[in-house]
């Protein structure tokens, strides 16, 4: 599975919904908290036009939010067994 990227914000319901399908899928990934980071923000804005949390990329490339990431697990685009979730 290519590298995934998730940039946050805290109180963000479809973040936590986000993450916790990704660890429930045993996916690794990246989480960018822009509270915590505020210069992810920019680097945000610099990936992708979207301005709602979270933003998720897979491989770079930007798959929007939470509901494209449902989509992409319904049609069995996620699937990776061991788990490794960080913040940077």
């Amino acid at each position: 599975m290519q590298k995934i990227e998730i940039y946050t914000r805290p109180g963000c319901g479809y973040c936590t919904h986000a993450k916790r399908l990704l660890l429930n899928r045993g996916l690794t990934f990246v989480e960018y908290d822009v509270y915590l980071q505020p210069e992810k923000i920019n680097q945000l804005h610099a990936r992708t036009s979207a301005r709602a949390y979270p933003q998720i990329f897979i491989g770079n490339i930007s798959i929007g939010g939470f509901s494209e990431l449902l989509t992409h697990a319904q049609h069995g685009l996620l699937t990776k067994k061991s788990v490794n979730y960080s913040r940077k």
